[in-house]
This record gives C-alpha cells, sequence and structure tokens, in this order.
C-alpha cells in the first residue's frame, strides 16, 4: 500500500515574523519550520518565499537576491525550523505607492516547498504590515 500515502507530502509553517512591523529595505526575520513525513524519502526541497503583494520584491537580506530561494536537505519524519532574514524593496518605478499619514499596508508573507516533481505546497499566509505603504485600494469593477 506505499502508493497509497502519496499525499502525504512535506508541509511548511511560517511561525513568526520579527519585528512585527516591517520598513522596506530593513531586514525581518521569518522563522519557519517543515515537518518532514515518516514515509518520505532523503531529498533535497527548495524553499521560496513569497508575498501577495505585487508591489513589492521580497530580497533575501544578505544576498539580495530575490526570490528569496533556500535550498535544505531533508530527511525522513524530521522537523526542520529556521530562520531566514528578508527585506521588502519596492518595484522600480512606482509612483506615490507611500502613505501620506505613514500607516503601513498589510502584507501576506507564504513560504512554498517545491520537491523537484510537479507538487508544490504553500504554506498558509502569515499577515504582516509594510511600515508607510499605501493601503492597496480595492479594485473597482464597473458594470
Amino acid at each position: 500500500a506505499r502508493h497509497m500515502s502519496t499525499d502525504l507530502q512535506p508541509v511548511i509553517n511560517i511561525d513568526t515574523v520579527v519585528p512585527g512591523v516591517v520598513k522596506p529595505n530593513e531586514p525581518f526575520k521569518a522563522t519557519w519550520s517543515m515537518n518532514v513525513p515518516p514515509d518520505d524519502q532523503p531529498r533535497q526541497l527548495q524553499v521560496t518565499f513569497l508575498t501577495d503583494d505585487a508591489r513589492l520584491l521580497l530580497c533575501d537580506h544578505l544576498t539580495d537576491e530575490t526570490p528569496v530561494e533556500k535550498t535544505i536537505q531533508v530527511t525522513p519524519g524530521q522537523r526542520v525550523s529556521k530562520t531566514t532574514t528578508l527585506h521588502v524593496r519596492l518595484r522600480k518605478g512606482l509612483r506615490n505607492e507611500g502613505s501620506r499619514d505613514g500607516t503601513g499596508a498589510p502584507l501576506t508573507l507564504h513560504a512554498r516547498i517545491d520537491s523537484g516533481s510537479d507538487r508544490v505546497y504553500v504554506s498558509p499566509g502569515f499577515d504582516i504590515e509594510v511600515a508607510e505603504l499605501a493601503k492597496r485600494t480595492a479594485t473597482k469593477v464597473f458594470i
């Protein structure tokens, strides 16, 4: 019944983000954990961090690279917990994305596991706030 358990795949979760309000270009730490099923095989997994806000680029704070991708070696039944230091940058060419009153905009952070095949697992969203960023306007629908 080995083929029955193919649904069991590593799951990832973002546990904490410090500080709670993130400033553009300043580092913040995301602590995340991954649980690897006991009947998995030892392998390398790719972890990528994503945001739902197209105005922002999520960067690895140490290398300034985007997207933020980490390759980790996992073993069956392992629980991995790591902290990754990131920062956000506004995409070039954006105008008037600063908030007038200095308030922040909510942002959702996700971590995605790519297992090399077409199987992808995306973590539940973790909500953070980006300081001095204008809130996204609700999309207007014209009928």
